[in-house]
């Protein structure tokens, strides 16, 4: 009983985080959209002064100053697979000598 609360409990959390996020997302798309709200948020002093406002930020999109170091691929050594030319041709007989070009023969 107790470890099916505990997933419920885990489920309404994860629900709930989703839906703030989503709503957070939705709260800052409407302020960087609209100016005057933006404005309304920060009780009528500029805002277009402010570089810390988190509308701002999303709106405009955050440059990290630093450069993304990303590690480079193992190095490949590349060598030609050598191939050993058959000395002999195989050849598989036909199943029929003579292919029927229709259905069987009616009796």
């Amino acid at each position: 009983m107790g470890a099916v609360c505990e997933n419920r409990l885990i489920g309404v959390l994860r629900r709930g985080f989703a839906a703030g996020s989503a709503a957070l997302i939705f709260a800052l798309g409407l302020f960087a959209a609209s100016p005057a709200l933006h404005e309304h948020l920060h009780d009528g002093v500029d805002a277009t002064d402010q570089d810390q406002c988190a509308v701002v930020l999303f709106a405009s999109g955050v440059s990290v100053p630093l450069a993304v170091s990303a590690p480079l691929p193992p190095a490949v050594d590349w060598r030609a697979l050598s191939s050993v030319p058959a000395t002999e041709l195989l050849l598989d007989s036909p199943r029929y000598l003579l292919q029927p070009e229709r259905g069987p023969p009616v009796a």
